[in-house]
């Protein structure tokens, strides 16, 4: 089904030299070929549409010069935050590659922080997944506590390319885990909204297999996903809100994440309105602004992964306060 002629018709992408092997193809978001869910078919052909902006988005960054910003301006707007997302990958992977570093990813941020920083972090995790990298190193160090969305971004990707037998590991997790081990299970529940093609009671049945620990962690990525990417009518939320049973707090702060992801930009769609208040019960605007107020006194410089958590957790404390 996927068809990405229409949001990608005005870009012109071509890496040159050995950069255009790394290039990728339409055919890495299709959802049939990749074994998604593919109905309602109008949630798929909207998902396939955002992860084609990702694609661009990659292929611009490997068509531009090293220490220059990628111009995503032919992007359509509702798209251009995948697109970031998508050259935050590319910029973190040839730096990652590049034996002396790189000037590619702090070119990116300084262009786009402003307007995509959680896009362009989240994109660096995804090439440490690739990479198999366990640390970002220096990527992100401007943003001590948002740099941490890189581990969202490698459990997106990891659970993205994973084949129905992989995705078996993320219930088999057993034990304790390192801070880090939360943010990739956000990372997953976001992938899962595209793997079940934004289907709740599918999207529930699989988090049950998932361990007790995670569950809440994961539902916490299928609401940023959600309100984010959506493709889905709004009563999809409703009943998306109360199939989560005991997690609604979690929702609440992923659909808290995604609106400050969307005001940031400058703008905001209509389905992202109606997400947010189904999965807050808040505006908009007020849940972007928990984001804010739980960061006081965690965006140090030594922010780390438990900082993080503090800040999801104090986000989960204002959705509880507004909700009873």
């Amino acid at each position: 089904m996927i068809d990405l002629s229409a949001p990608m018709a005005t870009v012109r992408t071509r890496p040159t030299g050995w950069r255009s092997f790394l290039a990728l193809r339409p055919s890495m978001v299709d959802f049939e070929q990749r074994g998604f869910h593919v109905t309602p078919a109008r949630t798929r052909q909207s998902l396939e549409y955002s992860a084609g902006a990702f694609l661009a988005g990659f292929n611009i960054e490997l068509a531009t010069a090293a220490g220059e910003a990628p111009d995503l301006s032919a992007v359509p707007e509702p798209q251009r935050g995948f697109a970031a997302e998508g050259a935050g990958m590319a910029a973190a992977l040839l730096d990652l590659l590049n034996p002396a570093g790189g000037r590619r990813f702090a070119a990116l941020s300084r262009a786009y922080q402003d307007r995509y920083v959680y896009l362009v972090m989240v994109g660096a995790g995804w090439a440490m997944a690739k990479l198999r990298r366990q640390r970002p190193g220096r990527l992100g160090a401007g943003e001590p506590l948002l740099r941490w969305l890189a581990y969202d971004g490698m459990g997106f990707c990891q659970a993205f390319f994973a084949t129905e037998r992989g995705m078996r590991r993320w219930s088999e997790h057993r034990g304790t885990c390192p801070p880090t081990c939360a943010i990739r299970y956000q990372g997953l529940g976001r992938s899962l909204w595209f793997r079940d093609c934004g289907e709740p009671a599918r999207l529930a049945a699989r988090i049950e297999q998932l361990p007790p620990e995670h569950r809440g962690d994961t539902w916490s990525g299928v609401a940023l996903a959600a309100t984010y990417a959506g493709g889905v009518d709004p009563e999809t939320y409703v009943r998306l809100r109360e199939l989560s049973a005991d997690h609604g707090e979690a929702v609440a702060q992923g659909a808290a994440f995604a609106a400050e992801a969307w005001q940031r930009c400058g703008y905001v769609p209509p389905h992202a309105y109606a997400a947010v208040e189904a999965l807050t019960a808040v505006s908009l605007p007020r849940a972007a602004e928990w984001t804010w107020m739980a960061r006081r006194g965690l965006d140090g410089p030594g922010a780390g992964p438990t900082d993080y958590r503090r800040w999801r957790m104090r986000i989960q404390q204002e959705a509880a306060v507004a909700t009873y």
